[in-house]
């Protein structure tokens, strides 16, 4: 163990190198689903910024942790618990284009695409339980991490019972945001790193409520991009929550916003597939515009942030710690992709 502090570019680095380390073992030791683990590396090398081991490792750090190994291979089981719920995400909205690259449900087809996520979860189980801590320390952590695998089904479960809905409050939908998105992002990968620091639970509480509104501002933001970002960034399409009819903030607050013809044009239009013509999503992008729906959902998104931001400054935690989880909740929030 050291006091090595990496930088944001050297920590996402050393990541990578442990989860190729991990899963060119596995390749050799699972011959018999080898190509499912070529489709999982590919997935991971295509791209993605390694939020959640970032915030897993800084909240290992923060909580008083030294640099090690250990903890770096900890938060790199969740880019592969990321990468289950990426796949699985995209079998269930036909997304063919993801970090600039097809899905793995466009290169192989639904059910090879299940086993695809399927196995990247039962790796992430593996990768964090061989990390190197010892029994007892990984059973308490393994309360946050469980709870991030369980969040992050409801979350989508959610998502999809939401799609069916003509009109969903503001509430419901930040309710949606926060269990698909922001918790599972960065409120538990904090949770998992301090509890595998020993932080008492005092300090694992306030990394949380650090963590619950950066998750959701982050959340936000991808809405934002998703609908209204630049697709060469993003390395995917912008329409795609339009013609899916994701039932986000953004559709929450315009439905609230409009009336008369205007809502009926949201309501029909929102969600209609490969049927909506291009002139159809510039006319329901600018529905998005005159509710007020883009504006407010930026507002709401800073409010979050500063929120974030004032709970970091009060942590009790050292200023290396503070000064790599403020860079992050940039990341997180004013960002392109």
């Amino acid at each position: 163990m050291t006091s090595f502090w990496p930088g944001i570019d050297v920590l996402r680095a050393q990541v990578d190198a442990r989860l190729r380390d991990f899963l060119t073992v596995r390749r050799r030791e699972l011959e018999e689903v080898g190509d499912l683990i070529d489709e999982i590396t590919r997935v991971i090398e295509s791209g993605g910024k390694r939020l959640r081991p970032a915030f897993c490792y800084w909240g290992y750090r923060g909580a008083g942790g030294d640099h090690s190994d250990d903890i770096v291979r900890a938060a790199a089981s969740l880019e592969l618990l990321h990468t289950f719920a990426i796949v699985h995400d995209d079998i269930m909205d036909a997304s063919k284009e993801r970090r600039g690259a097809p899905t793995s449900f466009a290169e192989h087809g639904v059910n090879v695409a299940l086993l695809v996520g399927d196995l990247a979860l039962v790796l992430a189980d593996e990768a964090i339980m061989a990390s190197g801590f010892d029994a007892r320390t990984l059973a308490v952590s393994f309360e946050a991490y469980s709870r991030m695998r369980q969040e992050v089904i409801a979350g989508q479960y959610l998502d999809l019972k939401a799609a069916g809905k003509p009109s969903i409050t503001e509430a419901e939908a930040r309710r949606v945001a926060l269990l698909k998105s922001g918790r599972y992002s960065i409120q538990e990968p904090l949770a998992i790193g301090a509890s595998l620091a020993g932080a008492p639970p005092g300090l694992r509480r306030r990394l949380a409520d650090f963590g619950e509104p950066l998750g959701e501002a982050f959340q936000q933001r991808d809405d934002l991009l998703g609908t209204f970002g630049d697709p060469a960034s993003l390395g995917k399409p912008i329409d795609s929550d339009i013609r899916e009819g994701k039932r986000h903030v953004l559709y929450a607050k315009a439905f609230a916003g409009l009336h008369g013809a205007e809502r009926r044009t949201l309501t029909e239009l929102w969600g209609g597939g490969d049927a909506l013509t291009d002139d159809d999503v510039r006319g329901l992008r600018r529905l998005l515009e005159i509710s007020g729906a883009r504006e407010g959902t930026e507002a709401l998104l800073q409010r979050l942030a500063d929120s974030a931001r004032t709970r970091l400054d009060a942590l009790p935690i050292n200023s290396d710690a503070r000064a790599a989880l403020r860079e992050l909740a940039l990341q997180s929030t004013d960002r392109q992709s």
